[in-house]
């Protein structure tokens, strides 16, 4: 009895872990079952439009197997871009809450809840969770971006001014044109109550961030005028034409001033004739005309004009060849016939925008630093073409 009993205990340990492995697969189908009923019954809630009830579905399938993640992400940007932000937040605050999470998709939660409460309007959150990955290999460079228009948005141009060492590691150049703008922001005001010294340091600081700010030139021209430094003015917006062309006919006017109380107009004219000749600007065009005309007579201007037009026709221009014959006709008819002429093209300028935004495609009438529609630094420029520069 004893040798039959130790005969049948290996069967008895055979049978045993035979059916402990059957139990475990039993367990794992029946999982897997259960992670298939409820992705199936969210599924079909939300098909039919229960939103709310197809969340609480398939957020509860997380809790089975984390394979599942990327589908949750996939479902909350969908509920994003469709508007249901609430629904999106829901579904991204409790990946966060996930302790067992690999690291890699926390930092993906955390980004993407950032996305959620910056689409909301809800700032100070959205500033919170963008901090918390800007060591980030993968969303760091994204996230501070992300500050950069919060702050932009607030007008809290110290707080993206305290990203500057962060800024200036990642060597991009849009955030480094993001922060010159900010110094602007701040050269501005300071402008307004006329601290020279503070403003020139904040626009110094803004060159050394982009070189390529013509904004900084700008403002920079400004102080020095105000200060009668007009050689130091004329630098900058000669800095300025080097920097942005397109920009540059804004500048004109100004310019010209800063030469005529250096008393060398002849050295303005002779570098406005080579803007011309170099971009074909309207307002270069416009401008040389005037010197023209003083120094040979209407014949002469009005020569260079048609020559001017005929190798690019602008309505400025056009405009500018009527004013010119009817000041030269002694026919009163003739010169209110013109008159209308003139008028009416001055009417049709006066309906079609001055600036267009570079990235976007925005028009408008007047000058922004920041284009409202894409919030993009110095990215409206005069309208060039027919109706423009």
């Amino acid at each position: 009895m004893l040798e039959l009993l130790f005969l049948l205990l290996p069967i008895a340990m055979g049978y045993g872990w035979f059916m402990g492995r059957n139990s475990i697969k039993q367990k794992d189908q029946s999982a897997k079952q259960d992670l298939s009923i409820k992705y199936s019954t969210g599924l079909n809630y939300l098909l039919s439009n229960q939103q709310d009830k197809a969340i609480d579905y398939l957020i509860e399938a997380l809790k089975v197997e984390d394979d599942t993640v990327e589908a949750h992400f996939a479902m909350a940007n969908l509920f994003r871009r469709r508007g249901e932000l609430d629904r999106a937040l829901k579904v991204h605050e409790y990946l966060v809450r996930q302790s067992h999470l690999p690291s890699q998709d926390k930092q993906q939660a955390v980004f993407e809840l950032g996305k959620d409460f910056l689409s909301a309007g809800l700032y100070d959150r959205a500033e919170k969770m963008f901090t918390k990955v800007l060591k980030s290999k993968t969303y760091g460079l994204k996230a501070l971006t992300y500050l950069m228009q919060i702050f932009q948005s607030t007008k809290d141009w110290q707080q993206g001014i305290a990203l500057k060492k962060v800024i200036v590691k990642t060597k991009d150049k849009r955030l480094l044109h993001t922060l010159a703008n900010f110094y602007c922001e701040l050269a501005t005001t300071a402008l307004e109550k006329d601290e020279f010294i503070e403003v020139l340091e904040l626009l110094e600081n803004a060159l050394s961030y982009d070189p390529n700010s013509c904004r900084a030139n700008w403002l920079m021209a400004q102080i020095y005028e105000n200060h009668q430094q007009y050689r130091e003015a004329s630098q900058c917006y000669r800095d300025i034409y080097q920097q942005d062309k397109d920009f540059f006919p804004e500048v004109i006017e100004p310019m010209h001033a800063c030469y005529v109380h250096q008393d060398i107009e002849e050295e303005f004219f002779t570098f406005i004739r080579k803007v011309y000749e170099e971009t074909g600007s309207s307002s270069a065009l416009l401008k040389y005309l005037t010197y023209l005309e003083s120094r040979y007579g209407v014949n002469k201007a009005k020569e260079f004009l048609l020559s001017a037009l005929k190798r690019r026709p602008t309505i400025r221009g056009f405009k500018h060849f009527v004013k010119m014959q009817m000041t030269d006709s002694e026919d009163n008819h003739t010169s209110e016939g013109l008159d209308v002429i003139k008028e009416l093209i001055s009417a049709y300028l006066n309906m079609r925008p001055r600036y267009t935004c570079h990235t976007c495609g925005f028009n408008s009438s007047t000058h922004y630093w920041s284009c409202p529609s894409c919030h993009g630094w110095e990215q409206l420029k005069p309208v060039r073409g027919l109706e423009g520069e």
